[in-house]
């Protein structure tokens, strides 16, 4: 595949569709290949992890607790969470096939995509949906294996308002913290709570204070981790 059509499959991916032209390019240029073939591993569950990578063709397989929670196909991207927290991997991956990936390293990542807000606030989105697909899997999983006690979400939600009251979040910031995790703009937020964008802003400091976090993927991560 030419840098000409890295730059065309690039501009189809959700978190890089609003990136200029200077930076789709210095991804295309910069980021490197890697060619997978049937069952090889991507990562191990807990590896350290410096890189993302976006599926080029092929299929990836990601396996958590010996359990598969997700199918990626072109288009489609895995590892984002260790450039943006510098955390290990959550879960193993696997080709399905022989696969090939577009690698983005850490310093890349921070350098062309870091200094966008909307391309962070993309990746949020799809981290998101991801938890809830992987809530039905797990599920689905402890129905079929007749688990004893309540439901995962019910298990999220009270893990959810337990960090939210151990924190000392008022109702109003509990609320913002909610939909910041449903990958809501601060504009989004503003119109569904009838708040300006400014409260928005200030509810947001003093949740970033109490949870001791500065962004919002770190809370995102700290709610579903």
């Amino acid at each position: 595949m030419t840098d000409f059509s890295y730059i065309e499959f690039l501009c189809e991916i959700d978190f890089l569709k609003t990136l200029p032209a200077e930076a789709l390019n210095s991804i295309a240029d910069e980021c490197r290949l890697k060619n997978l073939e049937n069952d090889e591993v991507l990562f191990e569950d807990g590896e350290e992890g410096s890189s993302m990578f976006i599926i080029l063709s092929g299929e990836l397989v990601v396996w958590k607790h010996e359990t598969e929670i997700a199918r990626r196909g072109a288009g489609e991207y895995l590892g984002e969470m260790a450039l943006i927290e510098s955390k290990s991997r959550s879960a193993k991956v696997v080709a399905s096939g022989d696969s090939c990936l577009l690698e983005i390293n850490q310093q890349l990542f921070h350098s062309q995509l870091a200094p966008y807000p909307d391309a962070l606030l993309a990746i949020m989105k799809t981290l998101s949906n991801r938890a809830r697909e992987n809530l039905k899997i797990f599920d689905k999983v402890e129905s079929q294996m007749d688990v004893l006690g309540s439901r995962k979400g019910d298990r999220l939600e009270t893990h959810v308002n337990y960090l939210m009251q151990e924190a000392g979040l008022t109702q109003r910031e509990a609320d913002v913290a909610r939909l910041i995790c449903e990958g809501l703009s601060d504009k989004e937020i503003a119109k569904k709570l009838y708040l300006s964008q400014h409260t928005v802003k200030d509810h947001l400091k003093k949740i970033y204070s109490k949870f001791r976090v500065h962004a919002r993927s770190q809370l995102v991560s700290l709610m579903y981790k």
